[in-house]
């Protein structure tokens, strides 16, 4: 069972969140009816994926999920009951109707989202020359995540760099939704 404006549960399954009944419903292509994606919905799924997991979305509902790709790999090897603990039980209903849908979508994985391409760009977008260069110098290496967070507390821009990695996420996000004809709030 998925709960509605759930958060992510111990088994790592959840709806990120659901749509509103009262969002706007829309007709797409030969009369697939959609809700309006929530971008925020989205971009927290992006943030939220692991190497072990994936995120998905429902155009029919407006749902975001969190699924494990273990329990993705189950269901498309057919496996009928895996012994699996009881509080698992959802998370294997909800990969199985995942597979067994043409609708419901992957959202883009951990690594379509360059976390080290965003850190470039906005290291090459710093005005100050200095903290520039100490920023790029800093993406280079060994412990380039480190030393960028390092070097951001250091020059006191964290706020900047939060701002821009959001609007970074928040484009990603709405360039999935709209290659993939999927209307937003």
């Amino acid at each position: 069972m998925v709960l509605p404006n759930s958060t992510i549960t111990q088994s790592g399954v959840g709806v990120l969140a659901c749509a509103d009944p009262f969002f706007a419903i829309l007709r797409r292509g030969a009369g697939i009816v959609a809700v309006k994606a929530n971008l925020k919905a989205i971009i927290d799924a992006l943030e939220a994926q692991t190497d072990e997991s994936r995120a998905f979305f429902d155009p029919d509902t407006g749902e975001v999920y969190q699924v494990s790709l273990e329990m993705i790999g189950a269901a498309e090897d057919g496996e009928e009951d895996p012994d699996i603990p009881e509080w698992q039980e959802p998370e294997w209903e909800l990969a199985k109707r995942i597979v067994a849908s043409d609708r419901i979508l992957p959202l883009p994985t951990k690594f379509d989202v360059d976390e080290w391409e965003i850190m470039n760009e906005f290291s090459a977008s710093v005005e100050k020359i200095a903290v520039r260069n100490d920023l790029l110098d800093a993406i280079h290496g060994p412990g380039a995540f480190r030393s960028f967070k390092s070097a951001i507390r250091r020059h006191r821009i964290e706020q900047d760099w939060h701002d821009f990695r959001d609007q970074a996420l928040r484009d990603i996000a709405a360039e999935w939704c709209k290659e993939n004809d999927i209307p937003t709030e």
